[in-house]
C-alpha cells in the first residue's frame, strides 16, 4: 500500500513534536506496554492526529491491508469537523475464522480492549486518490465482497477512549486486529435491517443491532475513507479491506473474557484474548 504523501522522503517531516509522539506510541505497542496517558500534547485537529498516526505507519514493519472506520461522538464531531475516523489494519492481525469455530486474539494488558461486530467491505480493484463524488452505485462497484467479522480494538491507553478522537487517530485508530469472518450472499440487493449482528460477552448479551444501526451503512464508511485518502494522498489497493462500524456498539474484553458475535444467517464465531507480548517492533 501506498502510504500518505507525507510519509515520503521528498516531502517535509512533520514537526518534531509530533514525531516524537510517534516514536513513544510505536513503542509502546511494539513492548505491549501500557501507557498512563497520552505521551505528549494532544494534537489539537485531525490533520495533526493523522500526521502521526502516518508516521506510526511508516515505522511499523508490516503491510496496511485495510482500515478501520469508526463514529466520533456527537459531541465531538464539530470540534474535530468530521463525524467518522479511520486507522489502518495491518496484514499480520487480520485472522480468518469460520462460521461456529474460536480464536484467541491479542489485547494490550493493562491498556484498553474491545470486540466490536462489523461488516467489511473488500475493493475488488484499486482506487487512486481523487476528489471526485462517489454515488451508492459507483461504491458498489468498488466493492467484490461484503464480509461479517470482528474488529478487536486495542491500545495500550487505557483512557483512549476518554481522550477522544484525536487521540484515538493517533494511535492506529485504536485497532489491534481483525477477525474475518464469512462473505454474505447478495449483500449488495439485501435490506440493511436483514443483516444482524449480535455480541455477547461471558454469556451476556451486550448489544444487539443490523447493518442500519451506523449512520449510512456500510458504503457511507467507504465514501468516508475515499474521502479522507484523497485528502492524505493515499491509494487504496484491490483487496483492501474496510471495516465500516461498530454495528451493535463498543464492548469492552479482558483477558479473562469470552465473546461470541453471532451473524444471525452469516453464523456464529467465538472469541478469547490474552495479553500481547514484545513484538520487537520497535520504531526507527
Amino acid at each position: 500500500m501506498s502510504l500518505p504523501l507525507d510519509t515520503r522522503a521528498d516531502i517535509d517531516p512533520i514537526p518534531r513534536e509530533l514525531d516524537a509522539i510517534s516514536r513513544r506510541l510505536v513503542a509502546a505497542r511494539a513492548a505491549a506496554q501500557a501507557l498512563p496517558d497520552f505521551p505528549g500534547a494532544l494534537p489539537d485537529s485531525l490533520d495533526g492526529a493523522y500526521a502521526i498516526q502516518a508516521a506510526s505507519i511508516a515505522r511499523w514493519a508490516d503491510t496496511v491491508a485495510g482500515w478501520k472506520i469508526g463514529m466520533i461522538p456527537a459531541d465531538q464531531r464539530l470540534r474535530v469537523g468530521d463525524e467518522r475516523l479511520a486507522g489502518p489494519i495491518f496484514k499480520s492481525s487480520i485472522v480468518r475464522i469460520e462460521p461456529g469455530s474460536a480464536r484467541t486474539m491479542p489485547i494490550y494488558a493493562g491498556g484498553f480492549a474491545a470486540v466490536e461486530a462489523e461488516f467489511i467491505l473488500e475493493l475488488g480493484r484499486a482506487v487512486h486518490p481523487s476528489a471526485r463524488e462517489y454515488s451508492d452505485a459507483d461504491l458498489i462497484d468498488f466493492v467484490s465482497s461484503l464480509f461479517v467479522g470482528v474488529e478487536i480494538a486495542s491500545s495500550p491507553m487505557a483512557a483512549i477512549n476518554q481522550l477522544g478522537p484525536t487521540c484515538v487517530v493517533s494511535d492506529f485508530g485504536n485497532n489491534a486486529g481483525l477477525l474475518l469472518g464469512p462473505a454474505v450472499a447478495n449483500w449488495n440487493s439485501r435490506d440493511l435491517d436483514s443483516l444482524t449482528a449480535k455480541v455477547m460477552i461471558d454469556g451476556a448479551v451486550v448489544g444487539n443491532a443490523t447493518a442500519s444501526a451506523v449512520p449510512g451503512g456500510p458504503l457511507a464508511a467507504l465514501r468516508f475513507l475515499l474521502g479522507l485518502a484523497a485528502t492524505r494522498g493515499i491509494e487504496l489497493p484491490e483487496g483492501t479491506l474496510i471495516s465500516t462500524g461498530a454495528v451493535t456498539g463498543i464492548h469492552g474484553v479482558s483477558v479473562s473474557s469470552a465473546a461470541r458475535v453471532d451473524f444471525g444467517s452469516s453464523g456464529w464465531f467465538d472469541v478469547k484474548f490474552r495479553a500481547k507480548r514484545h513484538s520487537g517492533n520497535m520504531p526507527n
